[in-house]
């Protein structure tokens, strides 16, 4: 029975299709044109599919938003080798091709190679 209030509390104050008293039937859901059907007497354990699949997926977010819990699985970082020096490192991405130490030095190299074609291309220098 607590579990069943503690529903009922949910579908007041989150379900869009909820509406309370309409055409003289308490607990309206526009959805059922009906009763809703966690508020019926009769069964112990009701199922709704809209609330299972629009309310509670974004209860959920929610709540693990704001305890800051991780949403999605941990996925291990692929071991790369590292196109310069050769050893290996974890990618954050599969385009990486360079480990810490050799990006900025593998960048610098490619910003020289690129101004001194632009240079040759320009016949200023």
């Amino acid at each position: 029975m607590q579990n069943k209030n503690r529903f009922k509390r949910l579908v007041k104050n989150n379900c869009a299709c909820y509406l309370g008293v309409k055409h003289g039937i308490s607990n309206y859901c526009c959805l059922q044109d009906g009763p809703c059907v966690f508020f019926g007497q009769d069964d112990p354990l009701p199922h709704c599919t809209y609330f299972e699949n629009g309310v509670l997926p974004k209860l959920e977010r929610e709540y693990k938003s704001e305890r800051d819990v991780e949403t999605k699985p941990k996925t291990a970082k692929p071991r790369v080798n590292c196109t310069r020096c050769g050893g290996t490192f974890s990618a954050n991405s599969n385009r990486q091709k360079y480990c810490e130490k050799c990006r900025g030095k593998a960048r610098k190299e490619n910003i020289r190679i690129r101004v001194r074609k632009f240079r040759q291309k320009d016949g200023s220098m």
